[in-house]
């Protein structure tokens, strides 16, 4: 599988909106149905993976550019780099071998979007590749089995129709 038969996916909203909480949801879903899936909280202005006192933050801290740490079934590289990545170029990277990325909180290129709403937003789509979840029940932070299911749908049919567009082209 090459990075260009990924299904990108963004997931947005405001802060606290539920997009984690509606990633977590729809992992194990889509897993069941097949899929291999990849997760990216795209462009972060800072995160610590790594932690004080290990090996690899001392490696890091003492200016390597890259530093990995493996087991048997993970790995994890953390490279400095000059300027950004973009989007595509950490999935062409790192994500060549899933099916569906679901990429949280970027709103750019116009991939196929899942946006989570506060009930009083008056917020209306303009798109057919946008589908609005309203966040009926703040209190509790999870999403109902209609809402999860009507995100899968919308993800599961974009995945078909990428795949259409790419076999007849």
């Amino acid at each position: 599988m090459s990075s260009k038969d990924v299904t990108i996916i963004s997931i947005v909203g405001k802060q606290n909106a539920g997009k984690t909480t509606l990633i977590g949801d729809l992992i194990p879903k889509l897993k069941e149905h097949g899929y291999r899936v990849g997760t990216l909280k795209y462009n972060i202005r800072k995160f610590d993976i790594d932690h004080e006192g290990k090996d690899t933050y001392k490696y890091y801290h003492s200016g390597a550019d890259s530093v990995a740490i493996s087991s048997q079934n993970e790995v994890v590289i953390m490279k400095k780099l000059a300027d950004p990545p973009t989007l595509h170029d950490v999935i062409k990277t790192h994500f060549n071998d899933v099916s569906i990325v679901l990429v949280e909180g970027y709103r750019e290129d116009g991939y196929p979007r899942i946006r989570i709403i506060d009930p009083q937003e008056e917020v209306k789509s303009n798109s057919d590749n946008e589908l609005l979840l309203i966040k009926e029940n703040l209190e509790d932070r999870r999403f109902s089995v209609k809402d999860v299911d009507n995100a899968l749908d919308f993800i599961e049919e974009n995945f078909r129709n990428e795949k259409f567009c790419k076999e007849n082209t």
